[in-house]
């Protein structure tokens, strides 16, 4: 007597089946839909059976690395940070979300195919040690701190049950001091910036307007330490007088977006042109009004007349498209090199401006407010003393107890 085959397939397998034209249909349960309280069923087509499993599986993998399928098993760590970058999206603005996005990619570039549960500190520590051999101590903390994140999210959600990385080794940095321009410096950088030298070979062709924007320009970076991003976003309309006081109302900022990025419904942004927006500062202090001297405002309003600027548009621009980093900075390398001066970053600018606030006397919550901080121990990180000013205040301190400068 011959026994029949059971071929019956496991409960949770799903099913399997070709229709009258030969195509292999697979059909897997996803659990209840949430909107309709039904079974959910995935199902994929192909002309083959095991090309009909692999798209339905690829499917399911999809499914849940977007958070809309429950996870069978604890997941590996390239399939989770899809999962965590796909739940916190509509809760960070874009620009944060694109630095979450670089960060993890080259976090699961090393260890991505390990499970979760099976990442112990030993695991980190030698991930740090390889990222280290190529990449600034600075950048290499960012990385494990962006892990240490991952992994917590992974801990709430009971798929581990404590975070590894607490018991890794952080990643240690040091950070570079930043040099900042002598006094009087700003202004030869500015004069240079109208007057460039002659070069055999320049591929950057500005026009008259244009020198005497870039000129503009630095002017502003030195004398309001505004951001780039609060730079490249001034409209005619946040030109202000406040109490008799000219100055830039800083109302946005211009950052660039990918083509899908998805701006968030809460953010205050507006689209200006291509991958370019408008969106709301860095933060509620960024919303802050900044003097400027009166040289700059007749600047900026000629410039806005030259250019004929209406309400909403950007008054900083080149061939009339809006600036971008890697622009600004090949003006600002030609201009330290035209004036004979040290190189500096242009975020340098800011440092000077914060030093020099502090050097003359500015009060702390003045000096907060117009760099556009939360708190003064952030400022007190752009501001270097110099052994000048730092001599001054000691030969007062001395002559407070009595003794000879």
């Amino acid at each position: 007597m011959t026994q029949q085959k059971n071929t019956r397939r496991p409960n949770g397998s799903g099913s399997e089946w070709r229709d009258d034209n030969g195509v292999w249909h697979a059909k897997k349960s996803a659990g209840v839909n949430p909107r309709t309280g039904r079974r959910r069923w995935i199902e994929a087509q192909a002309q083959t059976k095991t090309a009909a499993r692999q798209k339905l599986q690829t499917k399911l993998d999809k499914l849940q690395r977007e958070g809309d399928l429950p996870l069978a098993d604890v997941p590996t760590l390239d399939v989770w940070i899809d999962r965590w970058l796909n739940t916190i999206a509509p809760n960070v603005k874009p620009r944060t979300l694109e630095t979450y996005r670089s960060d993890c990619n080259t976090i699961r570039s090393v260890i991505g195919g390990m499970r979760l549960d099976r990442i112990t500190p030993a695991t980190i520590d030698g991930m740090c040690a390889k990222l280290a051999k190529e990449h600034r101590s600075k950048t290499v903390h960012n990385h494990y701190l962006r892990l240490k994140q991952v992994l917590d999210a992974a801990v709430r959600e009971r798929l581990i049950p404590s975070n590894p990385a607490l018991a890794a080794t952080p990643p240690r940095y040091e950070s570079q001091a930043t040099q900042i321009l002598e006094p009087g410096q700003p202004a030869q950088a500015a004069q240079a910036a109208l007057d460039p030298a002659r070069r055999k070979y320049s591929h950057l062709a500005d026009t008259d307007d244009d020198r005497e924007m870039w000129s503009l320009m630095w002017n502003i970076m030195f004398e309001t330490g505004m951001r780039e991003a609060e730079r490249f976003a001034i409209l005619p309309e946040e030109l202000a007088a406040v109490d008799g006081v000219h100055g830039i109302q800083i109302m946005w900022e211009l950052q660039r977006f990918r083509s899908d990025t998805e701006v968030p419904n809460w953010l205050r942004a507006r689209h200006y042109e291509g991958c370019f927006w408008l969106v709301e500062p860095k933060s509620k202090q960024g919303n802050r009004f900044v003097p400027v001297s009166n040289q700059t405002w007749l600047g900026l309003w000629a410039l806005v007349g030259r250019r004929q600027c209406k309400h909403g548009q950007l008054i900083f621009t080149r061939e009339g498209h809006p600036l971008n980093n890697t622009v600004e900075r090949r003006r600002w390398k030609r201009t330290l090199e035209d004036a004979g001066l040290p190189y500096v970053t242009i975020r340098s600018a800011r440092h000077f401006f914060s030093t020099h606030l502090a050097e003359a006397g500015a009060p702390e919550d003045a000096r907060k407010a117009m760099m556009g901080h939360a708190k003064i121990s952030t400022t007190a990180g752009y501001t270097h003393w110099s052994a000048a000013s730092l001599a001054a205040l000691a030969d007062k301190a001395r002559q407070a107890v009595g003794e000879s400068a």
